[in-house]
């Protein structure tokens, strides 16, 4: 794959995984930034010590060093043997304190949420996920998309020194300009991580009621999937897919503003999966927005995004989907997300 450069860090990619040159450049240069609330690995504060990623030395008076992989030292002096495996390292739920990103998940059981923002992976790695993202596992073509030949770590679409962008995430995760997500302006968030975390802070911060958005969410989405370009607003409008980033009162749209903003009947729900038709008021963007309560207001005016339907690393249903149009059967919950803003 390309090289990818991540804004703001001497730091570059390929395939996904950290070149060797610039990972102790790059850590100098992250510990000189000041502290902002979504550096989630933040050196400043010594949220993410050095050493819970990286090793000097794969040795320690002659033996293999406390919380290493067996078999190294490995590149870019990481304590496991993959970018991914280190950072499920931490989360894949061994640690209450980091989100965690490995199903099956139970930490946000009795949050008042079904999931995360981002949902979870089905498996660890190499093996095809039919209900999100595939990591570690080389792809010919990737759906909706130029890109060939692509293998995903977390680090495709995540920096681990972290960015001013929601969640971490990269600004050009397919190289080129990129478009950035910024947290505070693009996406906002209610209660930041713990400061030093905790297991009920990390619970709170990442579950999926604590995020709101504004703008570009979608946008970044399509910058892998850019065959998708097409269909967000202001670009060329097709039948081939749903369209993104439009309000949900566009004039020719067959949707019911309505009953979209009155979040009751067809569609919405407590809960998916409990055997009454409806789910939880899906996600959207309010274009409007400059802070958390005005980002999460119902109107005639929000705009569907990629997440409103997806979520980001994968879940309980096929596609990624929040709830279960394309799973088998005919679960009752089937039409529910795609009932609150059309109401047929």
């Amino acid at each position: 794959m390309a090289i990818f450069t991540s804004d703001g860090y001497a730091c570059r990619r390929i395939s996904g995984v950290l070149s060797l040159p610039f990972v102790i450049a790059s850590l100098l240069v992250v510990s000189a930034v000041p502290a902002d609330s979504a550096y989630y690995h933040d050196l400043e504060k010594n949220r993410q010590p050095c050493g819970d990623c990286h090793t000097l030395h794969y040795s320690e008076i002659g033996a293999q060093p406390a919380k290493t992989e067996a078999g190294g030292p490995f590149a870019q002096l990481l304590i496991r043997a993959t970018t991914t495996k280190l950072c499920l390292f931490c989360h894949d739920g061994s640690d209450p304190k980091a989100p965690d990103v490995l199903g099956p998940v139970t930490m946000y059981g009795g949050s008042g949420d079904e999931h995360s923002g981002a949902g979870f992976f089905g498996n660890s790695g190499g093996t095809a996920n039919d209900n999100g993202h595939d990591l570690g596992l080389n792809k010919s073509s990737v759906p909706f998309s130029s890109l060939t030949n692509v293998t995903l770590s977390c680090a495709s679409c995540h920096d681990p020194h972290g960015t001013p962008n929601h969640r971490n995430v990269v600004t050009a995760p397919a190289g080129g300009a990129g478009v950035g997500v910024v947290m505070g302006t693009d996406v906002f968030r209610e209660i930041a991580p713990g400061d030093p975390p905790s297991a009920g802070a990390s619970i709170t911060a990442y579950k999926e009621s604590n995020e709101g958005y504004r703008a570009d969410s979608s946008r970044w989405c399509t910058e892998c999937h850019d065959d998708l370009k097409p269909h967000l607003a202001g670009t060329a409008r097709t039948e081939n897919h749903h369209l993104a980033d439009v309000a949900i009162n566009g004039a020719t749209y067959p949707t019911d503003p309505a009953h979209w903003t009155g979040g009751t009947g067809s569609g919405f729900g407590s809960a998916t999966g409990d055997g009454v038709e409806g789910v939880p008021r899906i996600r959207f963007q309010a274009p409007g927005a400059v802070d958390f309560a005005s980002s999460k207001l119902p109107a005639p005016g929000n705009q569907v995004m990629c997440g409103s339907c997806h979520l980001a690393h994968g879940g309980k249903h096929k596609k990624g989907l929040v709830w279960p149009y394309a799973d088998s059967g005919s679960p009752v919950d089937k039409d529910s997300g795609c009932q609150q803003c059309h109401n047929f």
